[in-house]
């Protein structure tokens, strides 16, 4: 307990394990969620500038016996100081003394567990024999969808839109770079958008772009997506209906429905749709999860800085 690990970005990337393990672990969480064998209290938040956020996101998983929390900030600004969109820290703790453990960078977990908690929502909601996706707005979580696209689904093609079309071609797999939204959703089954969150958000697809299967991926709250297509799918579901209903209260999400239940309780369930809508907010206890792995791989390979208390 006498000392503390820190790992940067870089460290925790190369410590994460490939990508189809990532999308497990998730699994795993979801169900341990919806099983009540997890601690995920509403997590708090400050708002300094217009659309940024400063979130606290702890979390306590029973079935590792592993507590952590995320303190994680998105200023949609940064990106004209060169700077990334979104950045933070994870503090592991001892879950026997409470002392903290390791201090970790919080950007690569936070961009592969929500790239991840997507790949279980494909793998198990998406159209069968899925070929087609699609990606609007290709930054950080446009890059890593990409990568899980193409690990669940080598075959497949991703049309990809972004606003600054230098960042299409940073997408890895079977790209197609389209000339706007529409054109990018055409034929598409699995859709993915990740634009900047707004708070007073100006969607603009609606139901009839999309076709007559499909499984949405809304990652940036109701910045892309109309009511429409979410109310259009037999299946509606979001990572944590609890925080669903709070950023309803905070004016997010007006005429969606009410989500049908959560991503983990769906997973134990044997019911399909042809159209699904999976509204994955963001949890700590995906974070947990991710940062116990990086930790432990990190103890066995000697990896790290250690730092004095």
């Amino acid at each position: 307990m006498s000392e503390l690990l820190y790992l940067g970005r870089q460290e925790v990337s190369e410590l994460l394990p490939p990508v189809l393990d990532q999308v497990d672990v998730v699994e795993r969480t979801y169900r341990s969620m919806a099983a009540g064998r997890v601690e995920l209290p509403p997590k708090p938040g400050i708002h300094p500038r217009d659309d940024a956020f400063i979130h606290a996101m702890p979390a306590y998983l029973a079935d590792d016996d592993v507590a952590a929390i995320k303190w994680v900030s998105g200023y949609p600004a940064n990106k004209r100081r060169a700077l990334p969109y979104i950045s933070g820290l994870i503090v592991v703790n001892d879950a026997e003394t409470g002392f903290p453990l390791a201090i970790m960078d919080a950007a690569e977990i936070t961009a592969a567990r929500t790239a991840a908690a997507s790949g279980v929502c494909i793998r198990r909601f998406a159209p069968d024999g899925w070929q087609r996706a699609a990606i609007i707005g290709c930054g950080e979580q446009g890059r890593y969808h990409s990568r899980v696209i193409a690990a669940l689904n080598p075959d497949s093609v991703v049309r990809a839109y972004d606003v600054h079309a230098q960042r299409v071609h940073e997408l890895v797999g079977n790209i197609e770079p389209a000339a706007g939204p529409q054109q990018a959703l055409e034929g598409a089954e699995v859709i993915i958008t990740g634009v900047p969150i707004a708070e007073r958000p100006d969607p603009t697809i609606d139901s009839e772009w999309l076709g007559d299967r499909y499984l949405a991926l809304p990652l940036d709250f109701d910045a892309s997506f109309r009511c429409g297509p979410i109310a259009d799918a037999g299946l509606f579901l979001s990572d944590d209906v609890a925080q669903f209903d709070y950023y309803r209260g905070r004016g997010h999400f007006a005429g969606w429905p009410e989500p049908h239940r959560s991503v983990g309780e769906a997973l134990g369930r044997k019911e399909r749709a042809k159209r699904v809508a999976c509204c994955n907010l963001g949890v700590g206890a995906l974070d947990a999860a991710f940062a116990r792995v990086v930790l432990d791989r990190a103890r066995e390979a000697g990896a790290g800085t250690v730092l004095s208390r």
